[in-house]
Parts: structure tokens; sequence; C-alpha cells
């Protein structure tokens, strides 16, 4: 129902689509677990998505214009991009593995254009929620389970850090991260008591996941995203409360210091010490050193997508070090590395303009008093936030979250333009 006209189901909306869909970001948390025996395109989530693009794609075949859905302002910044990477690919010096790394931009491109055609503004609010706030709330629990638990399936090999069904340590502070404004979204605007307190509960997972990673960079964007989301929510905070906050604030201190090993601390600590001796900063530190080299020689067009890894296995620095192929561990530096200075523009265009879509959505929404839609879209502008954050820590151009949190922009947009329609048309009812 839209305007109080019947709109008739697409296959974008119907259940089983989209349960193949939600089915697939569900997914994301549980990496190691996707994969099922046999070859190796029988994962879960390619399997799923395949069956989705199976039902989809004739759809969009037989139809005789491009569904509104895809109308958006991301296409012009997101096509340069691909169209700077693909002539870099043509002068790479690393063909192959250019052409590899384009084709990963071209797969998450589906992505995002599925995610745009599937999220609808219902599904915005409700199931794209709920299928984050579980799967990452499950996620954050064995990361949990195994760093404070001590249960070994849950923790890096031979380390000190959880990582629950995730690829690394980094990747699941990343999704903690990432999810933390929703539930704290829930937390705050769910309508019952049970699932204000389970939201919180969510909230909590979130963090102390955060903390099981003994991720730097990770607690470094939940201290910045959680100073956002305090500024995000001042409005709920009255004076006569300040007292009970300042209480809760410090009966958690106390209880996370009481329970987080010492060996966090020192991790964390390790970034402002000096003399600390750290391999993992060395090697960061040498990642720089090749990545400067490698853009003062190709500045503006770069060496290809992906071809960083050549160029490290290639480098004198790697020496010092395991002798294998690895990212930069920085996407912005990935990104220049593979397109040059002309990509790395493009790229944070498009960033730019995502930020925008939910920036402006949110301000249209508090404009017109809706307050509690204004959150939920600045909820996940916070969760670009984190996703910018991480990428000054690892390479993940390719990460699910990045390439869902694009398109979700537009989405945005489209809640607060029917978020404010509907309001507008109750105000003019009435009067």
């Amino acid at each position: 129902m839209r305007n109080g006209k019947m709109v008739p189901r697409t296959v974008f909306d119907h259940p089983f689509t989209q349960f193949l869909f939600y089915g697939i970001i569900a997914t994301i948390p549980f990496y190691r677990w996707r994969q099922l025996p046999g070859p190796e395109f029988l994962k879960v989530d390619w399997l799923l998505f395949g069956l989705l693009f199976v039902l989809v794609a004739p759809y969009l075949l037989m139809m005789k214009t491009a569904p509104r859905r895809l109308k958006s302002n991301l296409w012009l910044p997101l096509s340069l991009f691909l169209l700077s990477n693909f002539v870099a690919y043509l002068v790479s010096p690393y063909p192959d593995q250019a052409w590899s790394g384009m084709m990963l931009l071209l797969q998450g491109t589906l992505f995002m254009l599925f995610t745009m055609l599937m999220v609808s503004v219902r599904g915005f609010e409700s199931s794209l929620l709920w299928t984050l706030g579980l799967s990452m709330g499950l996620g954050a629990l064995m990361s949990c389970l195994g760093y404070f638990g001590g249960i070994e399936l849950f923790n890096q090999a031979g380390e000190e850090r959880a990582y629950g069904g995730t690829i690394s340590s980094n990747n699941m502070a990343l999704m903690c991260v990432f999810t933390l404004p929703i539930t704290v979204f829930w937390a705050v605007y769910s309508k019952t008591v049970k699932m204000r307190l389970f939201g919180m509960t969510l909230a909590a997972l979130m963090a102390l996941g955060v903390v099981s990673t003994v991720s730097r960079g990770g607690f470094l964007s939940l201290v910045i995203v959680s100073a956002l989301l305090a500024y995000q929510y001042k409005g709920h905070f009255k004076p006569k409360h300040l007292g009970l906050l300042v209480a809760i604030v410090g009966i958690s201190a106390v209880v996370a210091v009481s329970i987080i090993p010492k060996d966090f601390f020192i991790r964390q600590a390790s970034l402002v010490t000096e003399g600390t001796q750290d391999k993992s900063l060395d090697r960061r530190s040498s990642y720089v050193t090749v990545a400067v080299d490698a853009i003062e020689q190709r500045p503006i067009i770069g060496w290809g997508t992906d071809t960083f890894k050549k160029l490290w296995i290639n480098s004198l620095e790697t020496r010092w070090f395991d002798m294998e192929e690895r990212p930069a561990h920085n996407t912005y530096l990935e990104v220049t590395v593979g397109s040059g200075i002309v990509g790395l523009g493009f790229f944070l265009f498009l960033l730019l303009r995502t930020f925008f879509n939910y920036h402006n959505s949110q301000k249209t929404l508090l404009s017109h008093g809706l307050e509690r839609e204004a959150h939920l879209v600045g909820s996940f502008k916070l969760g670009l936030v984190a996703v910018g954050i991480y990428f000054l820590i690892k390479s993940g151009l390719e990460h699910k979250y990045f390439l869902m949190v694009i398109p979700l922009s537009e989405i945005a947009v489209r809640y607060a333009r029917q978020k404010v329609a509907e309001a507008t048309q109750r105000n003019d009812a009435v009067s």
C-alpha cells in the first residue's frame, strides 16, 4: 500500500526471493562454514545468490525499462571507478592479476545492484535490521566464547585472538562496530521492554566482540563510533538522567576492566608506546613503503586492480618477513596502487556521495520531526564510517558489508522520501 493505492508485488518482494537475499546477508559473519563439501563453488552464499539470480534475471530481461529501484546517483562515481580500473588493467604489467581484480569488482557491483533491488523501504526498517542483528549477535557471541570462554574453535590458531566464524579478527571487529549502531537503535526505539533489553544485550555483545578480537584498529573504530553514537542520541539524555548515565558508564568500565585480560590492554597500548617491538606494525610500515614507491612510479593510472600483492612479493622489504603475497592492509593505498590517483579520486567520490545520501536523508527526516526514522538512517551512516576506518587497516573492497552499505544509501533516500510523504499526508488529513 502506497499513498492509499495497492502496489502490485514484484519478484523482488516475493517471500522466497526475499528469503534468498537475506539468507546471503545472514551468512556473512560465518565465512569459515559457508563452504560445502565438493568443488569451490559449492558455497552456501554462492548457491543462494545463484538461485536468486536465476529467478530475478529473466524478470529484468523482460522489463522494457530498468526498474525504478535502480535509479541512483551512485552509478556515476561507481562507473568512473570501474572504468579507471579497466584502463589500469589494459596497461598493467600483471594482466592476469589485474583481470582477476577486475572480476572481483564486477562481482561486487552485481551484489550492489541486487541489494538495491531486493531491499525495499519496508525491509530497510525491518527484515534488514533483524538479519544483521541476529546474525552478528550469534557471530559476536561465538567470538566472545572463544576469547573469554577459551573455546579454541572460535580463536585464531596459535593466537589469543578470537574471530568467531569470520575470516580474521579484524574482520570480526569491523562487523561488530558496523552493527553496533543498529543494536543501539533497537535498544532506544523498541516498543517493549523485552525488545529494548534484547537490543541492549546485542549492543553489549558487539562491544565485547570487538574486545575479543584484540584488534587495535577495531578498538579505535569502536571508540570513534561510540562517541558519534553518543552525539547522535544526545537529545535522549536529559539533565536529570546525567547522574544515572555516569553511574552506568562507571560500573560498565569497572566490569570491563575486571573481565578483560591484561594482554588486550598491552596490545592497545603498543600503538602509542615508543620502542615497542611488534612484527605486525613493522610489516604494515613496510607495506606503506612498497605502496608509496609503486605510486611514485605510476601515479596516474596505477598498476592494475589488486596488484599490490605482486609488487610486495617482488620487493626487497618482503625478505624481512614471510615470503608470500600479501595485500596492502589499507584499502586507500590498495586503490591508489591499483588505479592511480585517478582511481582513488573516483573511489572517494563514491564514498562521499554515499555519505551525503545518508546525511541528507537524515537531515530531511529530522526537519520533519521524524526522529526515530532519522536515527535509523544515522545508524547506517555510522556503519559507513566504521567501514571507512576499517579501510585504514585492511584491504576490503570485496567485503560484503561495504558492498551492502553503498547501495543502502540509495534505499535511505527512498526511505526518507516515503516517510516524509506519509507524514505530510497524515498532517493534511488532520488539518
